[in-house]
């Protein structure tokens, strides 16, 4: 790892400290490194390794940010729950160290292409957890329809509905009761948001398939969110064709990772710990 670059989160460390300590610990484990700031894609291009020091939401400005570069990127949390996350500022030494003797594996993690198929602009986004459609106002509700691989899947009224990877199955997805998907898994998830029919509620496709969705004509305005970041208002009737995205994201993930322990701590025990209060 000869090359490395530093994305991190400017709200949870707007003074610098955790950067800066994270550069120590780096230089100490990795001194003769070449080490760079990160704030745009061209900043990416050519590294070996991107350190995101944040939390999962900045995991995901960060894929989507590096996207097309194939640099891995591995997580050091500063944030709340860092499911995404590979280690801390405490283990970061350690962690280096074992990445400098090639004790880790890369994982690819399947990101989504969105298009917003409008006349005067249409837009392609691309996401590693999630696209979701969702109403606006508080008490309006949405009419779209569903196809796979154009063929008609079902029509739902309710609040919106979310498209997840298998990365992004634990996060809102899961909330609205949709399925955990291993992540390296190639799916795609659809689950609909407090639906007002009965029918398909919750699906998994293959990574293969298009879905799209069609927004019904009596909706007055509606939003698309890509990661839960990127938000888009849109005023008029159109198709959103979502696809696995050409380039997946590549996650370094070290040996002794194990995922399903990191679900049953992170996720599990802390939903309990919130439901007590704690």
């Amino acid at each position: 790892m000869n090359r490395i670059g530093i994305y991190s989160n400017e709200k949870k460390d707007p003074t610098g400290e955790y950067r800066e300590e994270t550069l120590s610990r780096l230089r100490e484990a990795l001194p003769d490194a070449a080490v760079s700031q990160v704030s745009r894609k061209e900043d990416v291009e050519g590294l070996d390794l991107l350190l995101v020091l944040g939390g999962d939401g900045t995991l995901l400005s960060a894929a989507r940010l590096s996207y097309g570069c194939q640099v891995p990127l591995l997580g050091i949390n500063i944030g709340y729950l860092g499911f995404l996350t590979g280690t801390d500022l405490e283990g970061l030494k350690e962690a280096l160290t074992k990445v400098e003797a090639g004790h880790f594996v890369i994982e690819d993690r399947m990101m989504l292409e969105a298009r917003v198929e409008c006349e005067e602009d249409p837009k392609v986004y691309t996401a590693l957890n999630d696209v979701v459609v969702h109403k606006g106002a508080l008490g309006n509700i949405i009419y779209f329809e569903l196809y796979v691989d154009k063929d008609f899947a079902n029509s739902y009224r309710g609040d919106g509905i979310i498209i997840t990877t298998p990365t992004g199955s634990t996060a809102y997805n899961l909330s609205a009761g949709g399925s955990i998907m291993s992540p390296t898994v190639e799916a795609m998830g659809i689950t609909a948001i407090s639906p007002h029919t009965f029918g398909i509620r919750n699906l998994i496709v293959s990574s293969s398939q298009e879905i799209r969705i069609k927004i019904g004509k009596s909706n007055e305005n509606y939003f698309l969110s890509v990661d839960g970041q990127e938000n888009l208002k849109i005023t008029e009737d159109t198709t959103i064709a979502i696809r696995k995205a050409p380039m997946s994201c590549k996650i370094l993930r070290l040996d002794d990772y194990d995922y399903y322990d990191v679900l049953r701590k992170k996720m599990i025990n802390k939903a309990m710990n919130i439901q007590r209060g704690e």
